[in-house]
């Protein structure tokens, strides 16, 4: 099986990428936790990886942490997941959250997850609470957070700003959403200038869409 791949970046979605390894180009599927750490397309890039054979099909996913690739594996393995929903929980979630949230047994942070009802998120806690790794259960929610960059310039903010919709809106039709309600949801979110990074926006519109019609 193939578990490490490194070439040059083809080509990049919210959702799966395309390699060149040597010639060869390799599609692999990502979570949008990867897609934020791969640089941009032309440079050389290396990620972990898992492949996933069946009767019709051979996938390939792509992790840039080890972190990743470990809890795409537990939650694979949960009864009722598989690979899309496993992937899918990390685009809506980030490890840290993902992790607190099964320790905590915090049904309503992994109800967020596009396709994760209440049952399904009970059988998440069952099944991993008890097997997460100790590395896995030492992952800060603090990370990453309280840095401060200097503002962009106006021209430079704006273009910016449209790459982030841009992004948000794909990520979000990649997870099952129809794109009116994206759309929507997306406007309202940049005119209250709620989110700034892609992982934010895509946390902030999960809540939205969760909401009941009306509320």
């Amino acid at each position: 099986m193939i578990a490490l791949l490194r070439g040059t970046l083809v080509d990049k979605q919210p959702d799966q990428i395309i390699l060149d390894v040597n010639g060869v180009g390799y599609r692999l599927f990502i979570a949008l936790s990867t897609y934020e750490k791969l640089p941009e397309t032309g440079n050389s890039v290396q990620l972990l990886t898992i492949t996933y054979v069946r009767e019709d099909a051979l996938h390939l996913y792509g992790f840039a942490t080890q972190e990743e690739k470990l809890l795409f594996t537990l939650l694979n393995n949960v009864t009722g997941i598989g690979t899309r929903l496993a992937i899918s929980s990390l685009s809506a979630l980030s490890c840290a959250t993902l992790v607190q949230a099964i320790r905590n047994e915090d049904l309503t942070t992994l109800c967020l997850i596009p396709g994760v009802g209440r049952k399904t998120a009970q059988r998440l806690v069952i099944e991993l609470k008890d097997r997460l790794p100790p590395h896995l259960l030492h992952l800060s929610l603090a990370s990453g957070q309280g840095n401060s960059t200097p503002a962009p310039a106006a021209a430079e903010s704006e273009s910016m700003a449209n790459t982030l919709q841009t992004e948000l809106i794909s990520a979000l039709i990649n997870l099952g959403y129809k794109r009116p309600e994206v759309e929507r949801v997306v406007g309202l979110l940049l005119r209250q200038a709620a989110f700034t990074t892609l992982s934010d926006g895509l946390r902030a519109a999960l809540k939205q869409l969760a909401r009941p019609v009306g509320e």
